[in-house]
């Protein structure tokens, strides 16, 4: 186990170097709208798998672009296989239709004067060449090419790749199961009634609310636990066998009530580091259980919750996913505004983005202010000792 890490990056690539994908399945395409393909797919055949016209237009031979008018033959019929061309005419096609053999090039329809069985050229046909408006077949790719790569997400461009090259049931990363652990004696349901040494317990509706959008996560169970260290125990032997991924809020810390690290150990979870020097959310405990499982013992207070849950299990969780990027690369703001005073630690500050591209820090009184989260639309980190306006990376606090 590393002690006290001073890297943040350092810490997450530690973490996710033992880190491995979850097992495969072979879905129906239409189900598999965000899911990680598992395999890389290629192309079952040429694309375009003809010559193809990229303009509406007449397909024409240029050898018979001298003449003054030029009779239209007929048409390419959308869908069906295309006539030859005959000399000393031209076919009407449409975009996306299929040259006709002997064509050389498409004039575009608005170069031209047309008739009713034939058309006047309205350009010089020496300004006409070869292959002119024509896609050629195989210019995106040739039958056997990469189409998409393993460990990319099924969006809709994805989608309607793979169903360009016949991929009916691609092979995808089957879902992480992910459970949820909040521990704390003070903590309450959304709509209990709370005595002032109380509080709600906004740590588990934030994690639902990461979690539940990602079609790749399937939350297995959300608990609460008191600050008892058998129950600890017991939660996490019981609920750490169904997961992927555990995530636990509260209890990592120094104090005498935490026990996360000791239930961590008592499941035969291996710390790989507990405590980075990071603000908020110092105490973070990275862990692999005895499975490969992924275990991150988050801090308690909610600022720290969310900016963890963000950097450090949001990419444990895509490593798990079998994405190619378990980080994606991030975007870089600058404040309008300067760090009021540097610090010895990473610090992630909640921001608000304006309407020019630039963001905003969000007052903020420390770790347990989850309003000046929820009036922020993610934050940036600052190294150690640095101040001023940036650029500084940025994260959403909605998960990529």
């Amino acid at each position: 186990m590393a002690d006290t890490l001073t890297q943040p990056d350092e810490a997450l690539r530690l973490w996710l170097s033992h880190l491995r994908s979850v097992s495969t399945e072979a879905l129906g395409l239409e189900g598999t709208a965000g899911r990680v393909l598992a395999e890389s797919v290629h192309a079952d055949r040429d694309s375009p798998p003809h010559d193809v016209s990229a303009m509406d237009g007449y397909a024409v031979r240029l050898a018979d672009l001298g003449r003054e008018r030029m009779p239209v033959a007929g048409e390419v019929m959308t869908g069906q296989r295309p006539p030859a061309i005959a000399a000393g005419t031209a076919l009407r096609i449409f975009t996306g239709g299929c040259v006709p053999s002997g064509a050389d090039a498409v004039i575009r329809r608005e170069d031209v004067q047309e008739q009713d069985d034939s058309f006047l050229l309205r350009v010089d046909p020496a300004t006409i060449s070869a292959g002119q408006n024509i896609r050629r077949q195989g210019e995106n790719l040739r039958q056997g090419d990469a189409v998409v790569e393993a460990g990319r997400g099924i969006d809709a461009a994805v989608a309607g790749a793979l169903c360009a090259f016949g991929v009916a049931e691609p092979r995808v990363h089957r879902r992480v199961r992910v459970g949820v652990i909040v521990t704390g004696n003070e903590l309450r349901e959304v709509n209990d009634s709370v005595e002032p040494w109380e509080i709600r317990d906004s740590n588990g509706s934030a994690l639902d609310t990461l979690l539940r959008p990602q079609p790749w996560i399937e939350l297995v169970e959300r608990q609460h636990v008191e600050d008892e260290p058998g129950r600890v125990t017991e939660a996490v032997a019981g609920l750490l066998p169904q997961c992927d991924c555990l995530l636990l809020t509260g209890g990592v810390s120094m104090g005498d009530h935490d026990y996360v690290r000791d239930a961590v150990r008592a499941a035969d979870g291996k710390v790989v580091f507990h405590r980075i020097a990071i603000r908020p959310g110092k105490p973070l405990l990275a862990a692999v259980g005895p499975h490969g499982q992924a275990i991150a013992g988050l801090p308690g207070n909610p600022v720290s919750v969310l900016v963890t849950a963000r950097v450090f299990a949001a990419a444990a969780l895509r490593r798990l996913a079998g994405f190619a990027v378990a980080e994606p690369p991030r975007s870089v703001v600058m404040l309008d505004d300067e760090s009021p005073r540097p610090l010895d630690l990473w610090w992630y500050r909640p921001v608000t983005l304006q309407a020019d591209g630039t963001a905003r820090s969000v007052p903020c009184k420390g770790s347990g202010d989850v309003v000046s989260a929820a009036r922020g639309d993610g934050f940036v980190r600052i190294p150690p000792g640095e101040t001023g306006r940036g650029p500084w990376p940025w994260w959403p606090w909605r998960m990529d």
